[in-house]
């Protein structure tokens, strides 16, 4: 069973992400540009008030109707790698881009936080990348000297020129490779950034020119970026990308039961270990006891032990469950986990996005299998017959 993914990452393009988390803020008060009236000789032309500046909510007001335009012009972002489109109804939606991009900058200019007002010129970068990519050279131009800068504007222009190149390559797989060459560099000065998180997973889920680029784009978030956000987005690309770098290396599986005990897989060197990640409320994961017991009857007395990694919320529940169903195995279950987030935190760490998962460690302590579940009889045979 597959485990609950987090919502796309594309919402990064849309106004309605940060519409919602600016219109909680207080409005900005509307202010008269110019400096209060005075009397003028009659010679002498009035001059004319310089237009009041918009509030925060005027402003919010069109990006709303700006989006709904947009949504219609272009339902899915998808489309921007589609030559076809950018060619066909490229000239209509770039007016529509053009207008968002123009009200962002507005927007920008009236915030008086600096965290606010950078994120509104990324977003205002994003659409300025889509435009480019429609054949918008001002758009392209402005992206260009905003890169040349310092600091996140210049990371979030840098980000929407690399996007713009990677959907124009759609076809490309060769010139796609570059862009996502050059921009690992990008990432590698930029490790804990989540827009470049974010940008790498649009690289992999719009426009790319092979299969095997999302993996390629998957590892980058994996081994050159740091966070909890470039982790998840790797687990979605390439869910078994985190468990094959696993492979071949030393792995401790440590923690607490459900008994509440210390655990740990390094107190059976010398063992073959089998790693069950599974739930009770898991259909296939019930359909596995019997088998299971069925291994642990068959070659425990060889060698063999198997540990639980188990993911629901709750220690009675499990502990209830193991009784009843006379498995007589250990279980690991911590004390973190919750009926809102059951999930092992060792099956969250090791790339394991669904159960029943089932990973073989030989006797010296390293990882041999992350496909356990299949042929499980005969890779268990396989490592006791192994020297120590």
């Amino acid at each position: 069973m597959n485990r609950k993914q987090p919502s796309a990452v594309w919402a990064i393009f849309l106004v309605s992400a940060f519409v919602a988390t600016l219109s909680t803020s207080k409005p900005i008060a509307a202010r008269a540009a110019g400096p209060a009236a005075t009397s003028t000789p009659k010679s002498e032309p009035k001059p004319a008030a310089a237009p009041a500046k918009r509030t925060e909510n005027e402003i919010l007001a069109d990006l709303r109707a700006a989006k709904e335009q947009l949504d219609t012009a272009m339902p899915a972002l998808s489309a921007v790698a589609d030559p076809l489109f950018r060619k066909e109804d490229g000239p209509k939606v770039r007016p529509l881009l053009q207008n968002a991009a123009a009200l962002l900058d507005e927007l920008a200019q009236s915030q008086t936080d600096n965290t606010e007002r950078e994120a509104l010129q990324r977003d205002r970068c994003q659409y300025l990348a889509i435009l480019a990519a429609l054949g918008d050279d001002e758009a392209e131009a402005s992206l260009e000297k905003t890169a040349g800068g310092d600091g996140a504007n210049a990371l979030a222009a840098q980000s929407a020129i690399a996007l713009r190149k990677w959907w124009q390559a759609s076809k490309d797989a060769a010139a796609q490779q570059k862009i996502l060459t050059d921009y690992t560099a990008i990432a590698r000065s930029n490790p804990e950034s989540n827009n470049v998180a974010l940008t790498l997973a649009v690289m992999a889920g719009i426009g790319p020119a092979t299969d095997d680029m999302p993996v390629k784009i998957a590892e980058v978030l994996r081994k050159v970026m740091k966070g909890e956000r470039a982790k998840k987005l790797a687990a979605q690309l390439d869910p078994s990308g985190a468990q094959r770098d696993l492979v071949h290396k030393g792995l401790v599986a440590a923690g607490r039961t459900a008994s509440g005990k210390n655990f740990s897989t390094d107190d059976w060197k010398g063992k073959v270990v089998l790693l069950d990640f599974w739930a009770t409320w898991c259909g296939p994961c019930n359909a596995e006891i019997p088998r299971m017991k069925e291994l642990y009857k068959t070659y425990h007395g060889k060698g063999l032990e198997i540990v639980g990694l188990d993911c629901d919320g709750s220690d009675d529940t499990v502990n209830s469950f193991v009784k009843q169903k006379e498995m007589p195995w250990p279980q690991m279950r911590e004390a973190a986990q919750s009926e809102s987030e059951p999930w092992h935190p060792l099956a969250s760490a090791w790339g394991v996005n669904g159960i029943p998962t089932m990973f073989l460690i030989d006797k010296r302590g390293v990882l041999r299998f992350i496909d356990a579940r299949e042929d499980t009889a005969a890779k268990i045979e396989s490592l006791l017959g192994e020297k120590k």
